[in-house]
């Protein structure tokens, strides 16, 4: 074989199909290696919204027993916003639950799931009620709490969705399951938080919140300890739009007669909790106690 044979064999590349196997080969591997990736961030997406989940259910166990109410909490707020020295206390950036809801507070993750939610996000699902034969048909309608559902968003799943089958107390049946009282189950939303904290008020001291900010009347810095707020929910006395987020409410209360006292307290008392619901594109409302006329206070 002539010197010129052998140099024309070794400068004449690959062929086409030689260049196709290693093009397929490469897909190949990088398929591979995709799925696993994906199959990777999911349980470990999972795995956040489990030790949250557990984080939760641990600390409102211990709240149910060593709390000042003698229940389940009411919201979250009686967890992160308790003193770091309480056996039931959840640091203040644990998960704070998805801040979408209607006024009857049913809208969970599994309905309305915004995109770009953190993976550790948890529904806290308030189940309890009213101490007749008829079950609740709204959140603020529980009397007795007497129980909570954990929900955590499942990414493992073929078609990720809410995991609910964690639940503390009675989530369903009767309670006490030796009589009559249908149990029902809401979703602790933004709205239905601030309410919890104007009804613990009330528990507690005889009156609902009469400023936004600023005292042991208000929402903001009151010194009640079941009625402490999430820490992520901010309560103004400007209307919510879809700018500020999930974390900002409008609170009004009911009108007095006297032009110096422009809000109610005690018995009489109430308010109007404003907030944007997302999945209506909308502001919407809840109320609680007297409910007849409003007036948005000095802070």
């Amino acid at each position: 074989m002539s010197l010129q044979n052998i140099n024309s064999k070794k400068s004449r590349g690959f062929t086409i199909v030689e260049l196709l196997v290693v093009v397929v080969v490469i897909g190949i591997l990088a398929a591979i290696t995709i799925v696993s990736y994906t199959g990777i961030t999911a349980r470990a997406n999972t795995a956040a919204g489990v030790s949250a989940m557990n984080a939760v259910v641990s600390k409102a166990t211990v709240y149910g027993t060593d709390g000042p109410t003698g229940s389940l909490p009411a919201s979250f707020g009686s967890l992160t916003g308790a003193a770091a020295t309480t056996t039931y206390y959840l640091a203040s950036s644990a998960p704070t639950g998805v801040d979408f809801t209607t006024a009857s507070g049913n809208v969970r993750m599994s309905t309305y799931r915004p995109s770009g939610i953190q993976n550790d996000a948890i529904d806290y699902i308030v189940c309890g009620a009213n101490g007749t034969t008829t079950a609740p048909t709204t959140y603020a309608g529980i009397s007795v709490i007497s129980g909570a559902i954990i929900g955590y968003w499942d990414y493992s799943l073929g078609t990720p969705a809410e995991n609910v089958t964690n639940t503390i107390g009675y989530t369903t049946g009767n309670y006490p399951t030796s009589t009559s009282n249908p149990v029902a189950c809401f979703k602790v939303g933004l709205a239905e938080s601030a309410i919890a904290v104007a009804k613990a008020m009330y528990a507690e001291t005889g009156n609902y919140p009469v400023t936004a900010t600023g005292g042991a009347t208000s929402f903001m810095g009151n010194t009640v300890v079941s009625a402490k707020l999430p820490s992520v929910l901010t309560v103004g006395i400007v209307n919510p739009t879809s700018a500020n987020g999930t974390s900002v409410v409008k609170f009004e209360c009911t009108t007095a007669v006297a032009a110096t006292l422009p809000c109610l307290a005690g018995a009489a008392g109430g308010g109007r909790i404003t907030y944007w619901d997302y999945s209506a594109g909308a502001v919407a409302t809840a109320v609680y106690g007297a409910t007849t006329a409003y007036t948005t206070p000095a802070s």
